[in-house]
């Protein structure tokens, strides 16, 4: 889903992390098929719940994890060097430092990006990936802080220096 107009403009999008979205369809197709099992053993009252908990748990629990874990993502056309060279630009005063896949926690968000680079203020990680299928590179900002207008001003910061002007 687009990033709602405002400071950060356009280009940034919120998306959901993988490990989110493959919950939501372990949570679904659990208790989906606990469902099923209920209806072989005779337990219809167990089928109406684990039904009704289906329908709506695991849209629930979704979209309870983008709104409170978001991964942000740029896309430009350019090369992942010019990329990463804009976005320590953008950074240069908030000092990164650089950080392994394995120190976000969520290692397989970021386990293809070159650079991870950690931000203290606000606390975030950032990573730079390549896309095989085409062209583009990706700046991925994953949020530790809860401070929205920090964050707010550093997406600004780094969409300025990343996308191309004109």
């Amino acid at each position: 889903m687009p990033a709602p107009p405002g400071p950060a403009g356009p280009g940034w999008t919120r998306r959901a992390s993988g490990s989110a979205v493959l919950l939501f369809f372990v949570l679904s197709g659990g208790l989906w098929l606990g469902s099923v099992l209920s209806w072989q053993l005779a337990q219809p009252e167990f089928v109406v719940v684990l039904l009704a908990l289906a329908a709506f748990f695991p849209i629930a629990w979704l979209a309870v994890g983008i709104r409170t874990r978001p991964v942000w993502a740029l896309q430009v056309r350019e090369e992942p060097a010019r990329v990463a060279g804009a976005v320590l630009e953008a950074l240069r005063d908030r000092h990164p430092t650089p950080a392994s896949p394995a120190d976000v926690g969520h290692g397989g968000l970021f386990r293809r990006c070159n650079p991870v680079l950690r931000v203290e203020e606000p606390l975030c990680f950032i990573g730079i990936f390549r896309s095989p299928v085409d062209a583009s590179t990706t700046v991925l900002l994953f949020p530790r802080s809860n401070n929205r207008e920090s964050l707010d001003r550093l997406r600004t910061a780094i969409r300025a220096r990343v996308v191309p002007s004109g």
